[in-house]
């Protein structure tokens, strides 16, 4: 996935990239526990795979991978840092 800012900065990333910052709750963990992407070393090729991007207001990208997860919202703020 490619993204062109408005200071021109162009950012590329890869379906791996991507699912590996997951941001959400699942993946990241919540009220002290471990979430999922903590517990594993590798994910299947179908996780990995971008499905479907969605916008989200005018913050975030939904991000739809191949094996059905589709709940991470990447804000903006979170996809120019992973980057920088």
């Amino acid at each position: 996935m490619d993204i062109t800012w408005e200071d021109g900065k162009k950012s590329t990333y890869t379906g791996e990239q991507l699912r590996w910052a997951c941001p959400c709750a699942e993946c990241r963990g919540e009220a002290g526990a471990p979430g999922r992407l903590d517990r594993v070393k590798e994910l299947a090729a179908a996780e990995l795979q971008i499905k479907d991007v969605q916008l989200i207001g005018q913050y975030a990208l939904q991000i739809a991978f191949e094996s059905g997860h589709a709940t991470g919202l990447y804000t903006f703020s979170l996809l120019r840092h992973l980057n920088d």
